[in-house]
């Protein structure tokens, strides 16, 4: 950890901050101390709550000024914007001086340098004004995780479309995971909530989008409203049945608006991200996913998001021997065929145990469980079985349909017969058939 060193100046005002905050003194008392505003006083208040003693060390403290720096220097800087770092915009430009190149300088020396030169940051596009008030942040660190994925030309060298699937807490704006595939699908969700449980642990929530993979299509719509006030509900999908056996709940909306957290990172990422991909010439996707993970969100979250505060933390730990295959597995029920067979997705799976075909007689539906390193397992009586793909099943093959024939080709095969073209039967049908006649 790195050692924080504070200046007598700075010792006074931690003082003055720790005693406001602690409720010795009043917001008044302490602005008038600091010689700054009430508002000024509850910021500084909310930063030490939420960083400690860092919060009261300025943002610039150990940069230059750029007022010794050489002419060589400068030119350094302007050469590398123009030659690996051109279309950047100032501030991302600034951070990677830093982080690539352990160049330090402020961001006003940074702007006043490149302005000077006639080189002009990307402008922003301006959004129309919200005409909604903004939801408030939530108080606890894993009290609600917002999740989405975005669909972009990510990778260098191509054109064609993946999707990042991506997580971010709501009150401290920490992105939790991410990972790209190139589909959107449940396998990709479930990887996200394993980096994430990994990382930080279990959520209390999670916000969504009204996807199929979270909320069932038929949701509420095959309900009467006796039901519905009853509390009845449609069946789970597949991952909100292996999330709720977690122990947490999933909110799912149809408004981006409402998951305003998730859909401006992706704006940010498609910034950022976008051209940190570029600049490495990075095109697949498992090169993308290591350095998505390890390189990229580290400096990200450092840079940008704000740090839990342990004693209002709602992400429930889990264990060293905790399962994240069986745990995060999602489940179907499939009836047994022949006593060893299974179908799942039009494919049919043999029973095995022990390498060895296990015979399960049972009329009921059985739980097949799908983990996350792609294998199947049927669960039964307190048993695991390994399910095996088998090309064919050797089933017999039903009896072929007898197309019934016209009344000209039965016609035939009767006057071949020797028989009547019309059976008596059918005439006195017919007859007993006849409507009839009033007078």
């Amino acid at each position: 950890m790195k050692e924080i060193t504070l200046s007598m100046k700075e010792q006074e005002k931690l003082a003055i901050i720790i005693r406001y905050a602690d409720g010795v003194i009043t917001g008044s008392n302490a602005a008038k101390l600091l010689g700054i505003t009430v508002r000024q006083v509850q910021r500084k208040k909310k930063a030490y709550l939420a960083n400690g003693m860092s919060s009261i060390i300025h943002k610039s403290k150990g940069k230059t000024t750029g007022r010794g720096f050489t002419l060589e220097f400068e030119q350094q800087i302007v050469s590398l914007y123009k030659e690996e770092y051109s279309g950047w915009n100032f501030c991302h430009f600034g951070d990677s001086l830093e982080d690539d190149h352990g160049i330090i300088v402020s961001d006003s020396y940074l702007y006043k340098l490149l302005t000077r030169k006639g080189i002009k940051s990307p402008s922003r596009k301006h959004h129309k004004p919200k005409s909604h008030p903004p939801r408030p942040r939530k108080e606890n660190a894993g009290e609600l995780v917002q999740v989405d994925a975005s669909k972009h030309q990510w990778l260098y060298g191509t054109n064609k479309y993946f999707y990042l699937h991506g997580a971010i807490d709501d009150a401290t704006g920490i992105v939790t995971a991410c990972i790209m595939m190139e589909q959107e699908t449940i396998l990709g969700y479930q990887l996200l909530m394993r980096d994430t449980i990994k990382n930080y642990g279990i959520p209390e929530c999670l916000y969504t989008d009204y996807r199929t993979v979270f909320q069932s299509s038929k949701a509420n719509k095959e309900l009467s409203l006796e039901d519905y006030l009853a509390g009845k509900k449609v069946k789970d999908t597949r991952f909100a049945a292996m999330w709720n056996r977690l122990g947490s709940s999933i909110i799912s909306t149809t408004n981006p608006r409402a998951k305003g957290r998730i859909e401006r990172l992706w704006h940010t990422f498609q910034d950022r991200l976008l051209k940190e991909i570029r600049k490495r010439k990075i095109h697949t996707i498992e090169e993308a996913n290591h350095y998505i993970n390890d390189i990229f969100l580290p400096r990200y979250n450092a840079r940008f998001a704000s740090c839990i505060d342990y004693n209002k933390n709602y992400f429930i730990p889990v264990s060293e021997d905790f399962d994240y295959n069986l745990s995060l597995a999602t489940w179907v029920n499939r009836k047994v065929v022949n006593n060893c067979y299974v179908s799942i997705d039009s494919k049919y799976y043999v029973i095995k145990r022990n390498g060895e075909i296990a015979h399960i007689v049972s009329q009921e539906k059985l739980p097949v469980y799908l983990y996350l390193d792609g294998s199947r397992h049927l669960h039964y009586e307190d048993n695991v079985y390994n399910l095996e793909l088998v090309p064919k099943l050797p089933i017999k093959p039903k009896t072929a349909k007898v197309r019934r024939l016209t009344p000209e080709e039965l016609s035939e095969v009767r006057a071949k017969n020797g028989r009547e073209s019309i059976s008596p039967w059918h005439q006195y049908r017919t007859f007993i058939h006849k409507p009839k006649t009033t007078f």
